[in-house]
């Protein structure tokens, strides 16, 4: 369906910070799948760079997905990644087809 908001996002986490980040992920995670709305919620990591993490993620519509982005342990989870980050987020929004 068009209406759904489907993402991917890639956090290289600072290798010395990795082992802080996966438990607060983790308990994030478990959070946000309990989320009305949430569809899919697949927390990863690189095989090859297991510092970086890919979220893949996919919310019934605009609306559900801005009512994640504002509760707290998203909020708290992306105020702790600040100063872990080697670089800024990326985040792909895609479609289905």
């Amino acid at each position: 369906m068009k209406n759904k908001i489907i993402t991917n996002a890639v956090l290289k986490i600072d290798p010395q910070f990795i082992n802080e980040v996966l438990p607060f992920a983790i308990e994030t995670r478990n959070h946000i799948l309990l989320e009305e709305g949430c569809e899919i919620f697949i927390l990863m990591r690189k095989t090859d760079e297991p510092h970086t993490l890919v979220i893949f993620a996919v919310y019934t519509s605009k609306q559900t997905y801005d009512w994640h982005l504002e509760q707290d342990y998203v909020k708290s989870f992306f105020a702790f990644l600040n100063g872990k980050l080697t670089n800024t987020p990326e985040v792909t929004y895609l479609e289905e087809i």
